[in-house]
């Protein structure tokens, strides 16, 4: 009921609007829509400000899965197949990624832990990593779901796993998970809602209670699932345990990985 005016900072990976939203004044008058890129960018770059603690979580707002796709003539089909594919042909199969970082850590993950050679190509984005993955210029890829869907229903993305714990997630029951073939394999992203660190806490439950009725009203989640994201309503304290604990997990990869920023 309040209106809100919406401050677009791009630039440095989103570098440059955390920066401006971790000094602003802790009122609960500036509040920063974040994804999981808050929680990344510190491993990967010398940052000014610490996710955990400039920032004071107030909700997240959903979770969006990944999913594994492969070009639709790309002759293995389904996840075993493919991991299979890829252990009897080192470094012929290439997985591409573009956009989030999680993507490419994604890609690291199944690579490492599923103790397969295969090529990890990096790109500007996910828009011209699909293109090349419906050009069969590369075999697999990437992608959130709410991106890859189209192309999927299109016909010219095949599903092969998703990298959520377990089956039965809309709008792929049925489909694999990554667990399956690499396990312990677990990778979903998020968007939520943070405040500068320092915002009363009696504010930040407020905060905490509008956006949950926002974000669970009918009109708004249906909307929210149609765009392959589930809605998702927490305690300040649980976003908070969950940026915590992806800091860590996301942190070990990238260190693991040896990734770097060019």
């Amino acid at each position: 009921g309040q209106p809100v005016v919406i401050d677009n900072r791009p630039g440095a990976n989103s570098n440059i609007g955390y920066e401006a939203a971790a000094r602003a004044a802790p009122d609960g008058y500036t509040m920063l829509f974040a994804v999981a890129g808050l929680v990344t960018n510190p491993h990967l770059y010398k940052l000014p400000w610490d996710p955990l603690k400039d920032f004071a979580p107030v909700a997240q707002l959903n979770s969006l899965q990944i999913m594994l796709v492969a070009n639709p003539k790309f002759a293995p089909a389904s996840l075993a197949d493919v991991m299979s594919y890829a252990r009897a042909n080192p470094g012929k199969v290439r997985c591409a990624w573009g956009g989030s970082v999680l993507m490419q850590l994604a890609c690291e993950v199944l690579r490492r832990d599923g103790e397969i050679d295969i090529t990890v190509v990096p790109y500007k984005g996910s828009a011209p990593a699909m293109n090349d993955l419906v050009g069969g210029q590369v075999e697999l890829m990437i992608d959130v779901l709410n991106t890859a869907i189209p192309q999927v229903k299109a016909g010219r993305a095949r599903p092969v796993a998703l990298t959520n714990s377990t089956r039965g997630k809309q709008p792929f029951p049925d489909l694999a998970v990554m667990s399956e073939a690499v396990p312990g394999f677990e990778m979903l992203t998020w968007q939520g809602i943070v405040v500068p660190s320092g915002t009363p806490r009696e504010i930040v439950v407020r905060l905490n209670r509008e956006v949950n009725a926002v974000s669970s009203s009918p009109d708004v989640s249906q909307r929210i699932l149609e765009s392959g994201l589930e809605v998702v309503t927490t305690t300040p304290e649980a976003f908070g345990e969950l940026m915590q604990r992806d800091y860590v997990k996301y942190g070990q990869i990238i260190r693991a990985a040896n990734i770097k920023v060019d």
